[in-house]
């Protein structure tokens, strides 16, 4: 048994006070020599015993309640399985405040109810406990119960991801750190996606069962094609989460230009006109339900003059009668603008390897010269697959190639063949691997010849730009020329090293340059897994929280918390033992008294 109180029991120096009473009362009567008290003797003798009997139990009853007062006051506690008062204890409680807490369940927003059981956790918490709370940043924060309440009370979803598993073991080691008893308290959605892997936690943890989620659809992602436009284009959009078919709107500068029908699962595509040259904001929009957040998503749009391009001897006939073909559909003008060519011959410049094998090292030569990572190695034969995202490779082959080399990575590679770079680009340098001829590939030859020059000289025609998609609060690194980014709330000054933390608020940000000219955009728009409302199954969160986690609801959280500290608090009984012992004694005294 312990005290909550010790000091109280201080007190028990009282319980000597009836002891001096009874001494500083005693009195010795005086002798008195009177022939006819003999015959009382023995019936005082009687008397006398009875009442030292009396005063004796009096002594004890009052001793006794005196003590019971105080220990009452100390707060006696005992580890019993009955009780709610605890000993000093560590307590993590884990606030799921994401993105997803957004969602209306029942009427009501879940990010209401999570912080309505968090307070009722902090409230059983008192001075002598160890209080953490982990909100969205997934960063555990001491606090007292005083301060936990006041942050609940201003609790809102935070547009961004929380990595539950993450967030959980974190919690464990400030707890298992902390060297008192204690446990994680976790209040979420429980959303599967939220689940990563990791060592189990070394603590107990305890987890609310909330409410079963609504349905919810959300965009997932959404990108241009091609991704600079020469004329219209078209904006793509991936549809995540379940629910029926929804028609999809797409906005530019604020105003809707286009429809789609698309279901969860599917893709809306939408053809957009031309618009003026220069960079836009075209937004998806999906009709509102019951989570906002991710109804809508942002993408820049860029539009820009058609590039003048002028084609080399070097580069084979196969790329001047294409680039013919696109002039004559008004996709190139004529001009040095991009340079196709078997050297560096040009400020932008598409090199092909040269027919002659001598020539190599002065392109390798010049490349260095330029500042380029990537040199041509050996040339090879052979046949292998090509892929990439630029149009037209889905059939091609490659017959015979000039190897790669370069800083390693998939930095700049732009396509693959047999799974080792064959185009890659630096700044205003693409270098091929292989000549655009029958007998280096069959590219030349197929139907996807011309639009795959389209999209080569197209590209590098716009100039060397950054389009860079995050969600808020990821860690960017912007291109090191950036020097502000522009969004809808104004200015953002950027670090010299180019890194930042993205906006918490989502939108298209543009990059500006030194001169204030525009280089790229940042997209920032929600995390597409924070759509997925599905439930984490009880074996997924005992593989992620191991293996003792405990499952509750709200009456069975109030009732497994502390339960490492738990102790029941004893003072009530001696309160109660102390009124039986005052009535003994006042019954005791009474009786006592009349005879």
């Amino acid at each position: 048994m312990g005290f909550l109180q010790p000091l109280a029991l201080l007190g028990l120096a009282a319980a000597a006070i009836p002891a001096l009473l009874h001494l500083l009362q005693r009195r010795v009567p005086p002798t008195v020599q009177f022939p006819a008290v003999r015959y009382l003797s023995e019936t005082e003798r009687r008397h006398s015993r009875r009442l030292k009997l009396r005063n004796l139990l009096l002594l004890l009853l009052r001793t006794a309640l005196i003590a019971c007062v105080v220990i009452a006051a100390a707060r006696p506690v005992a580890h019993l399985p009955f009780g709610r008062a605890h000993g000093p204890s560590a307590l993590a409680v884990v606030v799921d405040n994401s993105l997803s807490s957004g969602a209306v369940v029942n009427g009501r927003r879940m990010v209401d109810m999570l912080a309505d059981e968090a307070r009722a956790v902090v409230r059983r918490a008192d001075a002598t406990d160890h209080l953490w709370l982990v909100f969205a940043d997934g960063v555990p924060a001491r606090l007292t119960p005083t301060e936990a309440r006041t942050r609940l009370d201003s609790l809102v979803p935070e547009p961004v991801r929380l990595d539950l598993g993450g967030a959980v073991r974190a919690a464990a080691r400030v707890v298992r750190d902390d060297g008192l008893p204690g446990e994680v308290v976790v209040l979420s959605d429980l959303q599967a996606s939220a689940l990563s892997p990791g060592m189990p936690p070394a603590v107990p943890v305890l987890v609310w069962t909330p409410p079963p989620g609504p349905g919810d659809r959300g965009v997932d992602s959404a990108w241009t094609v091609p991704a600079t436009w020469l004329g219209g284009g078209r904006v793509v959009a991936a549809i995540g989460g379940t629910g029926a078919p929804a028609d999809v709107q797409l906005e530019v500068g604020g105003r809707v230009v286009a429809h789609a029908l698309a279901a969860p699962g599917a893709t809306a595509v939408f053809d957009v006109p031309a618009p003026p040259f220069g960079w836009h904001v075209a937004r998806v929009v999906l009709p509102p339900d019951e989570l906002r957040a991710d109804d809508a998503f942002d993408v820049a749009v860029r539009r820009v003059a058609p590039p003048r391009v002028a084609v080399r001897p070097g580069a084979g006939p196969f790329v001047a009668d294409a680039i013919h073909v696109l002039e004559r559909a008004g996709h190139v003008n004529a001009g040095t603008d991009v340079v196709v060519d078997d050297a560096l011959s040009g400020s932008r410049v598409i090199v092909v390897p040269p027919a002659d094998p001598a020539l190599v090292g002065p392109v390798n030569r010049a490349l260095a010269a330029r500042g380029i990572p990537w040199r041509y190695g050996a040339r090879a034969a052979g046949s292998w697959a090509v892929t990439g995202e630029l149009p037209g490779l889905a059939d091609a082959r490659v017959l015979r190639r000039q190897v790669l080399r370069g800083p390693g990575g998939r930095t700049g590679v732009l396509a693959e063949a047999g799974g080792t770079p064959w185009i890659v680009r630096s700044g205003d340098v693409v270098l091929l691997g292989s000549r655009l001829e029958e007998a280096w590939t069959t590219l030349p030859v197929s139907a996807g010849f011309v639009p795959f020059l389209d999209q080569l000289v197209g590209d590098l025609g716009a100039g060397t730009y950054r389009r860079v998609q995050t969600a808020p609060g990821d860690a960017v690194t912007l291109p090191a020329s950036a020097t502000a980014l522009l969004g809808p709330a104004g200015r953002i000054a950027l670090p010299p090293d180019g890194r930042l933390t993205a906006p918490r608020a989502t939108g298209v940000y543009f990059i500006l340059g030194a001169a204030g000219d525009t280089i790229g955009a940042l997209a920032v728009n929600h995390d597409p897994r924070e759509t997925r409302l599905v439930r984490a199954e009880p074996e997924a969160l005992a593989a992620s929280f191991g293996p003792d986690v405990r499952l509750d609801d709200a009456s069975g959280l109030d009732r497994d918390l502390f339960r490492g500290a738990r102790r029941a608090d004893l003072g009530g009984w001696f309160l109660v033992l102390a009124l039986a012992t005052a009535l003994g004694e006042l019954g005791v005294a009474t009786v006592g008294g009349k005879r």
